[in-house]
């Protein structure tokens, strides 16, 4: 059975960058702080506020105490990794699916690659209920890369185009000599006669090439290994 491999997009989480205190803040980051300042009544005369935490919705005393990330205001303490619990504040970080993960941790979500045993951080390809990297899903025989085009799983599951499948396993045609594939992803057909494959084309007379069908008088007659229609048959036995 044919399948077709196609990688897709891992989705791209927010990365960025924690920053701490005054320092680099701009003409906008300001204006949120005068805005949130001015906001909170009970704060409005102590110079030391810089807003509220977007995780313990506290207030926020002092810069050395507050970061911004993601368009919010932080406490340092409060602006960790979702699962080791380490402070991100100017670290990178990873923002996806509404939490926020340190790099060592955001590494952990994401798929293995089959292949090669590394994270999948950008496109991924799934197949046989596994994820590869695209340039890592190759066929077993002939490492041709296998993203988007046709392949096939042999009885030990190893991965194959097209091509190496038939070498390894289609009919050989016994009048031809070729090998019985299938044309343009077409169901492939094989006659058996003599114990030898031929291609439905190739089962003809050997002397006039009349093709054989299953009407009276028109199928096959053996002689001599040979495929002869009826006429060639009474001939030929004469003959000897």
């Amino acid at each position: 059975m044919l399948e077709q491999g196609k990688s897709e997009g891992v989705p791209d989480p927010a990365v960025g960058q924690c920053t701490q205190g005054g320092a680099g803040v701009s003409e906008d980051d300001i204006d949120q702080l005068t805005a949130m300042m001015m906001a909170c009544l009970d704060n409005a005369q102590d110079e030391n506020f810089v807003g509220v935490c977007g995780t313990c919705n506290e207030n926020i005393i002092g810069h050395e105490n507050g970061c911004k990330a993601l368009g919010s205001l932080y406490h340092v303490t409060c602006f960790t990794c979702n699962k080791c619990k380490d402070p991100l504040v100017k670290k990178p970080f990873y923002h996806t699916d509404g939490l926020i993960y340190c790099e060592d941790d955001y590494l952990d979500t994401l798929e293995k690659c089959e292949v090669c045993g590394l994270h999948i951080k950008e496109r991924i390809l799934k197949a046989v209920d596994r994820q590869y990297h695209p340039e890592c899903f190759k066929c077993t025989d002939c490492a041709t890369c296998l993203d988007g085009v046709p392949f096939t799983v042999d009885t030990s599951s190893n991965v194959l185009c097209v091509s190496c499948y038939n070498k390894k396993f289609a009919y050989t045609c016994a009048a031809c000599d070729k090998l019985i594939v299938s044309e343009d992803g077409a169901e492939t057909y094989r006659i058996i006669a003599m114990d030898k494959d031929f291609h439905v084309s190739c089962y003809k007379c050997q002397v006039c090439e009349t093709k054989f069908s299953n009407e009276e008088g028109q199928g096959c007659y053996p002689l001599e290994e040979k495929l002869l229609c009826h006429t060639h048959f009474k001939e030929l036995s004469a003959a000897h």
